[in-house]
C-alpha cells in the first residue's frame, strides 16, 4: 500500500510539473544612427549632427524586456511582459516610467487574452497597419511630425484592462479601458476607452479603431475622439498601405477643433534589400485657425542576418499655420544599424 501511494504521488507530481511548465525570455533591440537634422522655424534654421537613438533617427526605439508564460493546463496560460525603453546614444531612459514599453500580467486561452497593467491602445495596432510597409516605426514614418498637429492619440494606457479576442475567419478585435491615475481636487484622472476590429487574410489587411480620451482640469474638459481606418495589400513585388485618421476635440483648449490625416506608403523587397517611400498630409481646424502639415520619407534597409539590419533614410516635413513666423520645416538624413536579441 505504501509503495502504491508513493507511485501515485510521483505520478501526480510529474503531471503537475508538466501542467505548470513555464518559460521566461529576455529580449531586446538596439538601434543607433548617425543623423543630421535641420529645423527651420519662421525662416531661421538650426542644424544638429550626431549619434541618435533609433526612436529619433532610425528604424525603432531601443528597448529590452522580459516576458514569460506558464501553462496552467486546460488551455489556460498566465503571461507577463515588462519592457524598458532607453537611448542607446547616452544610456539614459527615453521616457519616465521604467517599464514604459509595456508592463502587464494576463490570462489567455482559446477565448482570447485579458491583460491588466500598461498596454498599447487598440488604435495603435490599426495605425501600425497603415505604416506596415514603410519600414519605419518611428523617425522616418512620414506621419511623424505631420499627424496630430492639433493633438495626437495616446499610444498606451496606464491602469488598463484590455481584452484581445482570438481570430475568427481572419477577424480579430481588441477592447480597452484605462482608468487613469493621480486624481486631485482640481484634476480628474485621465481615462481612455478604445476598441478595434481587424481583418487579415493572405495579402490583404483592413482595420478600424475608435478611441476616446477624457481629461478634466478644474471645470474644463479636454476630451478627444479618434476614428481611424487602415488598409494594406501585398502584391509580392511590392506592398501598399494607406491610412486615414479623424480627431475631434471637445474642449476650448489647444486640443480642440478637428484633425484629418491621410497617409500612403509602398515597400519594395529585393532579396536582402527593401526600399520604401511614404507620404502624409494633415489639416487641423479650430475656428479661424487652420494648420496644414505634409511630409514624405524615403528609405532603404539591408538585412545582414535575421537579427541585424543596416539602413538609411531621408525625411522632410513642413507644418504651415498660415503665419510666416510660425512655419516649421524639418529635414532628417540618417544611416544606422539595428540589432535584435
Amino acid at each position: 500500500m505504501m509503495k502504491k501511494s508513493l507511485i501515485a504521488l510521483a505520478v501526480l507530481a510529474a503531471s503537475g510539473a508538466a501542467m505548470a511548465q513555464s518559460s521566461v525570455t529576455l529580449y531586446g533591440r538596439v538601434d543607433a544612427a548617425l543623423a543630421g537634422t535641420k529645423t527651420t522655424l519662421g525662416g531661421v534654421g538650426t542644424r544638429q549632427t550626431g549619434i541618435q537613438d533609433g526612436a529619433g533617427a532610425g528604424l525603432t526605439g531601443s528597448r529590452w524586456g522580459i516576458r514569460g508564460s506558464e501553462d496552467l493546463g486546460g488551455g489556460l496560460k498566465a503571461n507577463f511582459m515588462l519592457e524598458n525603453r532607453f537611448n542607446v546614444d547616452n544610456g539614459t531612459s527615453s521616457v519616465t516610467p521604467f517599464f514604459a514599453g509595456s508592463s502587464y500580467v494576463s490570462l489567455s486561452s482559446g477565448f482570447g487574452e485579458v491583460k491588466l497593467g500598461r498596454t498599447y491602445t487598440p488604435l495603435f495596432y490599426v495605425r501600425g497597419i497603415a505604416q506596415l510597409n514603410n519600414l519605419w516605426d518611428t523617425a522616418f514614418t512620414p506621419t511623424v511630425g505631420v499627424n496630430g498637429v492639433g493633438g495626437d492619440y495616446a499610444i498606451r494606457g496606464d491602469n488598463s484592462v484590455t481584452y484581445d479576442s482570438p481570430k475568427f475567419g481572419g477577424f480579430k478585435g481588441s477592447a480597452m479601458y484605462a482608468f487613469g491615475e493621480n486624481k486631485t481636487a482640481t484634476t480628474d484622472a485621465s481615462s481612455i476607452a478604445g476598441l478595434n476590429l481587424m481583418y487579415a487574410n493572405g495579402p490583404v489587411a483592413v482595420a478600424y479603431a475608435h478611441q476616446r480620451e477624457e481629461t478634466r482640469v478644474g471645470l474644463v474638459n479636454a476630451n478627444n475622439k479618434f476614428n481611424t481606418l487602415a488598409a494594406a495589400y501585398d502584391f509580392g513585388v511590392a506592398a501598399l498601405s494607406a491610412g486615414y485618421n479623424h480627431r475631434k476635440g471637445d474642449a476650448p483648449l489647444a486640443t480642440a477643433g478637428k484633425d484629418r490625416e491621410y497617409s500612403i506608403g509602398v515597400n519594395v523587397p529585393v532579396k536582402a534589400f527593401a526600399f520604401s517611400a511614404g507620404y502624409a498630409h494633415s489639416k487641423y481646424e479650430n475656428g479661424p485657425l487652420t494648420t496644414k502639415g505634409k511630409g514624405f520619407a524615403l528609405g532603404a534597409k539591408y538585412s545582414l542576418s535575421k537579427r541585424t539590419t543596416l539602413y538609411t533614410g531621408y525625411k522632410r516635413v513642413k507644418v504651415d499655420t498660415g503665419v510666416a513666423a510660425a512655419e516649421q520645416k524639418i529635414t532628417l538624413l540618417s544611416a544606422g544599424v539595428r540589432h535584435d536579441f
